[in-house]
């Protein structure tokens, strides 16, 4: 096998992320039901709904074409990838109450434990409760990727930070395959970043996601990494737990408001934009960027802590 054609595969996948995305801008446009109104811009403002969709079906595939390339079939990571892509689609398109997202969120880790990494030090106890500890892990993490989410930029930018980073890790430990995954995952994203900007044009929908957070964990457990992505999702677990504390709040889902002067108004239901937003970190802008600038920090941390 030429080894380069991997790396090729990955490094065109940017370009395609990038021209699918505008396409499907421009044909959501064209149709009420698949734009949304960004709720926290204080003029008419509106974005892709599901803008995430096109990527989430280009990296499933290219995903594919990686492991043929290598000659390294992951039928457990496609099918899990596809599983919570449709969660994330029937989502976006009849809504699922939180119980729901939470059950089944856990099922690929659960039926699919035995082709996972064994979780330290879960995997010293009894069978039943290994297993337990590794479907709540899939549940927590990619729970939390579609959670900490509704800004734009945010979504996208904390999976580029974590996907780069992991991707890292394996990239020093010689694991190709997962480490070029990782990759494909940091730099779709950071694609689909330069339309989720602020002002976004496009939203990942959870969709995407559903898509980053199961795949990513699921490539983490696959490869032991199960503690480094524990770390990098301490941002979304304050989140989570927060949002955990106001859960009837939260079934109603109340967008934080906005000023005419762009300034955030802290929802009534816990978040961890509520929370900066109460410490003065109220401007859009600044709210995503000091979540990322902090990622970024735990990111450095993982790297240097955690050995390769």
């Amino acid at each position: 096998m030429n080894t380069i054609l991997p790396y090729l595969v990955v490094l065109t996948s940017p370009v395609i992320a990038y021209w699918i995305t505008k396409r499907w801008i421009y044909i959501s446009s064209k149709n009420d039901n698949l734009v949304s109104k960004d709720l926290h811009k204080p003029y008419e403002a509106y974005a892709a709904r599901i803008g995430g969709l096109p990527i989430t079906i280009e990296s499933i595939i290219m995903m594919a074409i990686i492991q043929i390339l290598f000659g390294h079939w992951d039928t457990y990571l496609l099918v899990s990838s596809a599983f919570y892509s449709m969660i994330g689609f029937m989502d976006d398109v009849f809504g699922l109450k939180n119980l729901e997202k939470i059950v089944l969120s856990g099922i690929p880790f659960l039926f699919m434990a035995s082709e996972l990494s064994p979780f330290t030090p879960f995997d010293l106890m009894p069978f039943p409760l290994h297993l337990a500890a590794i479907t709540l892990y899939g549940i927590y993490v990619t729970n939390a990727f579609n959670t900490l989410a509704g800004f734009n930029g945010l979504e996208a930018g904390l999976s580029s930070v974590t996907s780069l980073t992991l991707s890292i890790m394996l990239l020093l430990t010689g694991k190709d395959v997962g480490s070029l995954q990782f990759l494909l995952l940091a730099l779709v994203s950071l694609a689909f970043l330069s339309l989720n900007w602020y002002p976004a044009k496009a939203f990942p929908g959870n969709v995407m996601t559903f898509f980053l957070g199961g795949t990513i964990s699921f490539i983490a457990a696959e490869n032991n990494l199960y503690w480094p992505l524990i770390v990098l999702t301490i941002p979304h677990g304050v989140d989570f737990f927060l949002k955990l504390i106001s859960w009837g709040k939260t079934a109603e889902k109340i967008p934080t408001r906005v000023r005419e002067d762009g300034t955030l108004l802290p929802p009534p239901n816990k978040s961890l934009a509520w929370l900066l937003i109460k410490k003065g970190i109220n401007k859009e802008r600044k709210l995503v960027t000091t979540i990322l600038i902090i990622e970024v920090v735990l990111s450095a941390f993982t790297l240097i802590y955690f050995p390769s």
